[in-house]
């Protein structure tokens, strides 16, 4: 790597470490609810809305940084998540949450998310799975980074002052290190000694090939399996008769996990392949999956929190860098839009599912082995139908 191009992957890790903090609701959720008494279920889908819109206007970030850039895609959208914190600090009714950091929280997030990744991939072509992990990493590792130091703010100070600074200090920085993501020229791959000869999908050539329909629904697969785990890994430990602080420090060691396996599978991807590097991941998270309504001593939900975690993050890292290698670098920013919405609607089942057994069920055991089932199917599909699509006329050098 030149280190001219270093500012690109730290703008890209910083704003995916602000964006990241949505996998840190869980730190407002008792404090709303105590002040408001909207109940849990009402909250919680704050955060899952976010999560479907952010994979919804994915596509439309993709499209954006085509017309006018990836920086100031990034940086709208960075004004938006800023917005729309500090929105649904002022909310008295749970419909002021879903639309202050549901709706324009998640447009926001998907707007600055997909030019972060888009603009790594064009100036590292030849090391897309490292780099895409390196900088999908702050996604991931927000949560262990930042919720710690919310819980303080919001034990201080409340819920709703900080919603409003977080939010004011999260669209500032997102808008900034957005300035930074500019996109090489053909000589600034010429001088990485880069000569790429690579298929240039259009997203209507992509959406019509097989192999987009088996990444879009094993994308989900892999969401429903690695969200249902972050969404109830504190309640089924709890359920286990351990304290609350034993389950944060659960989730604290799969989110940390989640940040490292974006970079050791993004690496694996460039290595191995994305084809054998998802079907390892998924055949991973299944036995994790069954193995888990077992575990009873705290070591062992540790040891397979991390392994969960690794592969959820590894999912984050090899799902584009397959996508570019398949479909292109040309329509990256949309083609991979599109197959993110398999991770939005996943994300958004994922906790649902888990809820809706365990209520129905009262265990996780259901749950579990449906996620457990589910990802090894998405195993066997990838490793008997997932093909690279046939070679186009179109073909450009990139």
């Amino acid at each position: 790597m030149r280190s001219k191009n270093y500012p690109v992957v730290l703008a890209g890790v910083v704003i995916m470490l602000c964006l990241g903090v949505a996998y840190s609701w869980g730190v407002f959720l008792i404090p709303i609810d105590r002040e408001m008494g909207w109940g849990r279920a009402k909250i919680s889908f704050s955060v899952s809305l976010l999560l479907l819109v952010f994979s919804v206007f994915m596509v439309i970030g993709g499209l954006l940084e085509k017309k006018i850039g990836s920086h100031k895609t990034a940086g709208i959208g960075g004004v938006l998540v800023g917005t729309g914190w500090v929105l649904a600090s002022f909310a008295h009714t749970p419909l002021g949450l879903y639309l202050g950091y549901g709706l324009i929280g998640g447009i926001g997030t998907g707007l600055s998310y997909m030019p972060s990744v888009a603009s790594g991939i064009k100036w590292f072509p030849d090391k897309k799975g490292l780099i895409t992990g390196i900088i999908v990493f702050g996604f991931g590792f927000g949560t262990a980074f930042l919720s710690p130091l919310m819980t303080k703010l919001i034990d201080a100070y409340g819920w709703r002052a900080t919603m409003a600074v977080s939010g004011i200090v999260f669209g500032f920085i997102i808008t900034a290190a957005a300035q930074f993501l500019k996109p090489p020229t053909a000589s600034n791959n010429s001088e990485n000694g880069v000569k790429i000869t690579n298929a240039a999908f259009s997203p209507m050539e992509m959406l019509l090939t097989n192999s987009f329909r088996i990444m879009f629904f094993t994308y989900f697969i892999s969401m429903v399996a690695g969200m249902m785990t972050i969404g109830h890994l504190i309640a089924f430990i709890a359920d286990k008769g351990f304290t609350a602080m034993q389950g944060a420090l659960a989730l604290t060691i799969l989110s940390v996990f989640n940040g490292i396996g974006r970079i050791v599978f993004g690496h694996a991807s460039d290595l191995w392949g994305g084809k054998k590097t998802l079907i390892l991941l998924f055949t991973l998270i299944s036995l994790m999956m069954f193995a888990l309504y077992h575990a009873e001593i705290l070591p062992v939900i540790y040891a397979l929190s991390m392994a969960i975690g690794l592969c959820f993050g590894g999912f984050l890292a090899v799902y584009p860098a397959l996508t570019a290698e398949y479909f292109g670098r040309r329509d990256f920013a949309a083609n991979y839009g599109f197959i993110f919405i398999g991770y939005g609607i996943g994300c958004f089942f994922g906790p649902l599912i888990g809820g809706m057994v365990h209520d129905t069920t009262k265990s996780y055991l259901s749950a579990f082995n449906f996620a457990g089932a589910l990802a090894l199917i998405g195993a066997v599909l990838i490793c008997l139908l997932l093909r690279r699509p046939l070679q186009r006329s179109d073909y450009v050098a990139q």
